[in-house]
């Protein structure tokens, strides 16, 4: 299977898993984003309109069709970084589907400047890494010993936490994907590595 069949397969599955108030919140977040241009490909006029003008409707169905792209481009993200044998494994275990690999290339990103695994499409701007918690403060970024910022430890602090624990801190651990390790490649070596 093509990598974009395996992540457009893997994202409907996750959007069928939603409940009705996480799907809701998606549908509204869309509404205060910026419009990809990819995503508007594959928008409805009607939703178009609705996000030009940032009026959700008052009524609003997060099971309206007319919003199915913005849940599935949401989920996609999820799996955007993911190797091609994760997204193997996960149609395999966790959908059924019985498919010998995943082909194509996968996205080159950047690495993660606490854990090193390949997790950001962009550095310093907030985004938060899955696998170990840190989020891409640019201020802790230039300043490595410093612990002011978004993540409460230092830069430096961050990695001797992920090398002992797995995430930048104690409390973080709740929140970084189980499976990181395995889903993303590792910059200078191999998923799975700690």
């Amino acid at each position: 299977m093509n990598r974009e069949e395996a992540l457009t397969q893997i994202a409907w599955h996750a959007v069928k898993q939603l409940s009705r108030a996480e799907a809701t919140a998606i549908v509204y977040a869309f509404f205060k984003e910026p419009l990809k241009p990819s995503l508007r490909a594959r928008l409805n006029i009607t939703a178009i309109i609705q996000w030009e003008t940032h009026t959700p409707p008052e009524d609003l169905r997060p099971g309206n069709p007319i919003y199915r792209p913005v849940l599935i481009d949401r989920m996609r993200e999820k799996f955007i970084g993911a190797k091609n044998d994760y997204l193997a494994q996960y149609l395999r275990e966790k959908m059924g589907v019985p498919v010998e690999s995943v082909t194509g290339d996968e996205p080159d990103l950047l690495a993660c400047p606490v854990c090193g695994y390949k997790t950001f499409t962009e550095r310093g701007t907030w985004h938060i890494c899955p696998v170990c918690g840190w989020n891409s403060d640019p201020v802790q970024e230039a300043r490595p010993d410093e612990p002011v910022g978004a993540n409460g430890v230092s830069l430096r602090q961050a990695r001797e936490n992920f090398a002992a624990f797995g995430a930048i801190s104690r409390e973080k651990l709740s929140q970084v994907e189980a499976d990181g390790t395995q889903k993303y490649l590792r910059e200078g070596g191999d998923a799975g590595e700690n």
